[in-house]
């Protein structure tokens, strides 16, 4: 839902007039001007690293690996050669806000730029595909199942593509942190398409996830460009905790750490919805205005959290790593993780998400050996066996039509995924995306089963190499920049802009945990809903008329999502700041609405006057 509020507001300036054709005098063609030229008609003055070689690898024709890290400028290394062309460039990203908010700044600048995504509707991705078709538009974003649509597919092949860019390439790695499925349309698509160039671009490939992307795709002799995975205006610092107390140590640290308003807003990763929940309600106990966020809680709340946390009605967003992909909020200052999480990779591309807009900020992880069962504990559920991957086949193999298809739904649990594709690893099948976002297994006949006994092998090798590279950061008392460098295979030295980590610079701004007060929690009444009497019911749909209006044609979620307007009806606050106590209701709430609300709820008394009754 936040991501759709902002695709629509994309959609409102895909219907604008103004970019059906750019002025003569600034149409940039390829051919006989530099990058640099092209670079100054965007309105840049330099380029970063390695943005240059990528630009003119697309130029050549050629196709490109491109590994920069998160914030490092990967955007621009296809939007410039998508613009300097009459033909159309596609750009595939599986993020819908990320793509939304690309096109929104594009189009805003006057540059001809469309996004097909669900959840723009009907009306606007035909509008999208008929400037596509026409020739109005040089870029298209979409996303990797737009390739199973046959309109899509149309409008662009009656076009000559010159260039198809794959954001967030790993994602095609099936051993990757991040695998989609859907990416498996993409080499299929290139061929359809007349093998245009393609433009491989991530932030956290190893070399080993490098080479799959470069495999998966079919990159034909790439560019390489890798332009250093250093962050210099990021701090990395590790806090360890055991023995008894460890939590409440953890909790005191990480409320500490965010009251200080150098460290907001702030992201905090949890590896579990309960600590999600019970962290963020520990620091709003503290007085840190915080917002819980995880896959477990229904989508107009989370689309409330996010929104929330984006506009600084909230300032910290706890959260499972069910948040973060495409949320392109420059000022984060801090990112924290309250455990251990599962790779390396996963670490740093959280971790990222900090300092986009190039000043100081910094990664904090709260490490504790206890988080290390839970890691051991996930790599024994994806372990699997040659035996239950033999079973999996027969199992499909019973379900298949008589040609030796199939299609099943898009596998949600580890454990699945792994068996599928050491399958397909395994010759026992070929696996291509479906309609629905639903994958298609067509049978190639009896399972290998050396092969297949080799891929679990892999398999469950990976998992334990992943947990032993994520502990050696952990608990390593070497510079923590220099093994994030290392992992990733970038051999530059780091080049801090402040402050380096807690091993190089041990007399930082954290405290010792072991100094800090710990001091009880302040617990609001919350969790559970509440419990609505008739009259309150009445409230609700009072509060829900008035949210309409409110909302001004956004989401309701963009005023408060239902549970608030509940909480709001059950504890029918007098005043504002009984109101500002209520769960869910933030200072802009607070500031924007107080007055109606605080209205409402006097005009609807929780007993009925007896005075209106019938009789008396």
């Amino acid at each position: 839902m936040a991501q759709l509020e902002q695709a629509q507001a994309t959609l409102a300036l895909q219907g604008l007039e103004g970019f059906d054709g750019l002025d003569s005098a600034t149409v940039v063609y390829r051919g006989g001007r530099t990058p640099e030229a092209l670079l100054a008609h965007l309105g840049h003055e330099a380029f970063r690293p390695g943005q240059r070689e990528a630009v003119q690898a697309a130029l050549d024709g050629r196709d490109a690996l491109i590994v920069m890290p998160t914030g490092g400028g990967k955007s621009l290394c296809y939007q410039l050669p998508g613009l300097a062309s009459p033909q159309l460039s596609i750009v595939v990203s599986p993020l819908i806000a990320l793509m939304a908010d690309q096109c929104l700044r594009m189009t805003a600048a006057g540059h001809p730029v469309v996004m097909v995504a669900s959840g723009l509707g009907a009306a606007a991705n035909r509008e999208a595909l008929a400037r596509v078709r026409d020739g109005r538009a040089r870029i298209v974003y979409c996303s990797p199942e737009r390739f199973g649509s046959s309109a899509f597919l149309e409008a662009v092949t009656s076009r000559e593509v010159d260039l198809l860019a794959v954001d967030e390439a790993h994602c095609v790695s099936e051993w990757g942190h991040d695998f989609r499925p859907d990416y498996l349309r993409l080499p299929t698509a290139i061929e359809r398409l007349g093998r245009p160039a393609v433009m491989a671009c991530t932030a956290t490939a190893t070399p080993e996830v490098a080479g799959e992307i470069e495999r998966r795709l079919g990159l034909r002799e790439p560019l390489v460009v890798r332009s250093g995975f250093d962050r210099p205006n990021l701090s990395f610092d590790t806090v360890t905790f055991e023995g008894k107390g460890s939590k409440a140590r953890k909790l005191a640290l990480l409320g500490h750490g965010l009251l200080e308003a150098e460290n907001r807003p702030a992201i905090v990763y949890c590896g579990t919805r309960r600590d999600s929940e019970e962290v963020a309600e520990s620091l709003r106990s503290a007085g840190v205005l915080a917002t819980a966020y995880h896959a477990g809680m229904a989508a107009d709340e989370r689309a409330s959290a996010q929104h929330r946390f984006m506009t600084g009605d909230a300032e910290v967003v706890v959260a499972t790593n069910a948040f973060g992909m495409g949320i392109d909020k420059a000022d984060v200052r801090s990112v924290w993780h309250w455990a251990i999480p599962t790779s390396v990779e996963a670490y740093y591309q959280e971790a990222g998400r900090a300092g986009r807009d190039g000043r100081p900020a910094r990664a904090v992880l709260l490490a504790g050996r206890s988080d290390l069962g839970r890691l051991v504990r996930f790599i024994q559920r994806r372990t699997i066996d040659p035996e239950a991957v033999a079973a999996y086949v027969e199992q499909l193999e019973r379900l298949a039509d008589s040609d030796g298809a199939l299609v099943i739904d898009n596998p949600r649990q580890d454990e699945e995924r792994i068996r599928l594709a050491i399958a397909e690893r395994a010759g026992a099948w070929a696996v291509e995306p479906a309609p629905g976002g639903r994958l298609t297994v067509r049978l190639n006949g009896a399972l290998d089963s050396g092969r297949a006994a080799a891929a679990c092998r892999v398999a469950r090798d990976r998992g334990w190499r992943a947990y032993r590279a994520v502990e050696a950061f952990s608990f390593s008392a070497t510079c923590r920049r220099r093994g994030l460098l290392d992992h990733f295979g970038d051999r530059q030295p780091g080049r801090p802009e402040g402050r380096c980590c807690d091993v190089c610079d041990p007399e930082g701004w954290l405290p010792s945990p072991e100094t800090i007060e710990i001091r009880p929690a302040r617990r609001r009444a919350s969790a559970p809903a509440p419990e609505l009497s008739a009259a309150d019911a009445g409230l609700v749909a009072a509060l829900r008329s008035w949210r309409l209006g409110a909302a001004a044609g956004k989401p309701a979620y963009t005023v408060a999502h239902n549970r608030t307007l509940e909480a709001i009806a059950a504890a029918r606050p007098s005043g504002v700041e009984a109101l500002a106590e209520i769960r869910g209701v933030g200072p802009a709430f607070v500031s924007r609405h107080a007055d109606d609300v605080l209205r409402i709820v006097a005009n609807h008394p929780a007993v009925a006057d007896p005075s209106s009754a019938v009789g008396l």
